[in-house]
């Protein structure tokens, strides 16, 4: 099984050195209502971000560890890098939002302590910490025993992948803030060209080199192929350039280093077209901002993230169909402005902290 974040890399970082202040920490958890426990990818940044201007720092206390080099670290009073949870102390703690479960001794922390994990802690789901999951009596056990779930998006996969989740057990729908805001989408500015500009997935992953097959017929229109390389499969890098340059020549090009917000708003901004083509949930921001700048999205239809767009009354295309489309038909597109007037809503970040604070103060 190949993972996303470098997961070789990880695994040798995850629990490797205890805490040199657990004493410190256990002090300020003792006073803590609220604790999230994360790791520094590209959403928590944003997000602690997010927390700060919009609830009580004194209530929340965010735990942090340092994994991946290419993100910022979350800054503000109330966050601490830890190293492990080892000697870590919770008993005092009301809620702790464990966000994803890549850490393999967070899993093994909650299974150890089957009351913490019962009564106290929250999943917050983000896709591949549940589609990717190991199997195995210790997994297992943790993803169907929390208190409850955060992503009512994936909620259907969940029960059907782990049918031991009591069926009062809630899902509550809670979106991240994006690293994309509205300000910077509304300050894109499109680029005037002559040809369609479609962008494959939004990180380097195995389906992108079915889309390449799906999109063959159309290599003698005016088109430009790119993709994002600068993160996820790593291990499948080389042969997707290889084989978008194979079919596209010099129509085919990529993207293998991290852009700031601004400048991937601005990237986004110049696609006409966005495929996303992952089995599992995936781009939900590169989706919004996408819609949001009036670009034809295509998802496959059984993901979760297509029927729950598809309920809200927005209109996506289905990846699935793409072989059987003409050109003109894959290029068509008369939905902007109903999805841009609909997916705005996402970029509200009084409408996202309403949902967090229903979570922290009703559940």
């Amino acid at each position: 099984m190949r993972w996303n974040f470098g997961q070789k890399i990880i695994n040798k970082l995850k629990g490797k050195n205890k805490n040199k202040n657990s004493k410190a920490i256990n002090e300020r958890l003792h006073n803590a209502k609220y604790v999230h426990i994360m790791h520094n990818d590209k959403f928590i940044k944003p997000f602690v971000d997010f927390l700060n201007r919009n609830f009580d720092k004194e209530e929340h206390l965010v735990l942090c560890k340092r994994w991946c080099k290419q993100f910022s670290f979350p800054e503000g009073k109330n966050v601490i890098e830890i190293n492990s949870l080892a000697d870590l102390k919770f008993e005092n703690v009301e809620k702790i939002f464990c966000h994803s479960l890549f850490d393999d001794e967070l899993v093994k922390y909650l299974y150890k302590h089957k009351n913490i994990l019962k009564e106290k802690a929250y999943w917050v789901i983000w896709g591949g910490d549940l589609y990717n999951a190991q199997r195995d009596e210790i997994n297992d056990y943790v993803r169907c025993n929390f208190k409850a779930y955060i992503n009512k998006c994936d909620e259907s996969v969940c029960r059907e992948k782990y049918n031991a989740i009591q069926s009062d057990k809630v899902f509550y729908n809670a979106v991240y803030i994006f690293p994309i805001t509205k300000t910077m989408l509304d300050n894109t500015k499109k680029t005037k060209k002559s040809y369609v500009q479609i962008q494959i997935n939004n990180s380097c992953d195995k389906s992108t080199l079915e889309v390449l097959d799906y999109l063959k017929k159309y290599k003698d229109e005016n088109i430009k192929i790119v993709t994002i390389l600068s993160y996820g499969q790593m291990d499948y890098k080389e042969e997707i350039i290889k084989k978008g340059k194979k079919i596209f020549d010099d129509k085919f090009t990529y993207i293998d280093n991290y852009l700031s917000p601004e400048k991937y708003s601005q990237h986004l901004a110049n696609n006409d077209i966005l495929i996303l083509n992952q089995n599992r949930q995936q781009g939900v921001g590169n989706t919004m901002a996408s819609l949001y700048l009036g670009i034809k999205v295509f998802i496959r239809s059984e993901i979760s993230v297509y029927k729950s767009l598809t309920n809200d009354g927005i209109k996506v295309f289905d990846t699935n169909n793409i072989p059987a489309l003409d050109y003109n038909e894959f290029v068509y597109y008369d939905k902007r402005e109903i999805n841009q007037n609909i997916v705005s809503s996402f970029f509200d970040e009084n409408c996202v902290a309403r949902q967090w604070e229903y979570i922290f103060k009703n559940s």
